[in-house]
């Protein structure tokens, strides 16, 4: 399968023109896809400072907020003049928008006025902040695997070989497996091997959907890896309701190979 970087999505982000509709687009769907990591690290940030309040509003309400306010206005235009990794932006974006109501908040106690605070996605993180951000890198880590399994489909014999992606199997499993799928045990070799070539590549895909330049995809995925790994945390991945859950202990990809223990829930 060959892999093309697509000229859609975060590169068209940060190359558009003013009310570019394509663009806006682009950036609502990459939002979408990426709303669960935003929510848990919104989650985390509220429920780790009890001393304020985010206007009585919620996670959710929260994310929706900033999620409204990114698509629209100043921080849509801004991105224009940006350059680098959408996951980099959205959690800088996601800081400076939380920061912004909790200095309004604690200016509303000393009976100030509203706090202007210019946007930056570059607000150096505290203590506190730097452990979610690291389980932000993992949840978002987890969203790409997420897709790129969801992205293989859900046909019988997809359903049947997933929890093997990574998996070794014993010569009593492929016999099993094969008799299953009324294969032979050549063809369901060959079989695994293309599902897993699809899922290296819908991996890549996945990143390359929130870079600006295929150069990048590799640090990008890197970056995956360590995530992943440096949690030493289990991550669900699941696909509608007939799918079984996998669970990703170590995820690795080297040379072209997924490496990786896994085990179906």
């Amino acid at each position: 399968m060959s892999f093309d970087f697509p000229t859609t999505h975060w590169s068209v982000v940060l190359t558009a023109k003013r009310d570019d509709t394509k663009a806006r687009a682009a950036l609502s769907e990459l939002c979408l896809a990426y709303r669960e990591p935003i929510l848990r690290y919104v989650e985390r940030v509220v429920q780790g400072d009890s001393s304020y309040r985010y206007g009585g509003r919620n996670a959710e309400d929260l994310t929706h907020d900033f999620l409204v306010k990114l698509l629209e206005g100043n921080m849509f235009a801004r991105l224009r003049r940006l350059e680098g990794r959408f996951r980099v932006y959205l959690l800088g974006a996601v800081r400076h928008f939380l920061t912004h109501i909790r200095q309004q908040e604690s200016a509303a106690k000393r009976g100030g006025g509203i706090v202007h605070l210019p946007l930056r996605e570059d607000i150096l993180p505290t203590e506190a902040d730097a452990g979610f951000d690291a389980m932000y890198d993992h949840d978002w880590a987890t969203a790409t695997i997420d897709r790129a399994v969801t992205a293989l489909g859900d046909s019988p014999e997809t359903q049947t070989l997933l929890p093997w992606l990574t998996r070794e199997w014993m010569p009593e499993d492929r016999a099993r497996l094969a008799a299953e799928l009324g294969m032979t045990d050549t063809a369901l070799r060959v079989a695994l091997h293309r599902l897993r070539k699809k899922f290296r590549n819908g991996i890549r895909e996945q990143i390359a959907r929130t870079v600006a330049s295929e150069s990048e995809i590799d640090a990008e995925l890197d970056h995956l890896i360590r995530a992943m790994n440096g949690t030493r945390a289990e991550c669900a991945t699941t696909a509608g309701a007939d799918r079984p859950a996998v669970i990703a202990e170590s995820f690795v990809l080297h040379d072209g190979s997924v490496v990786a223990q896994k085990r179906q829930t």
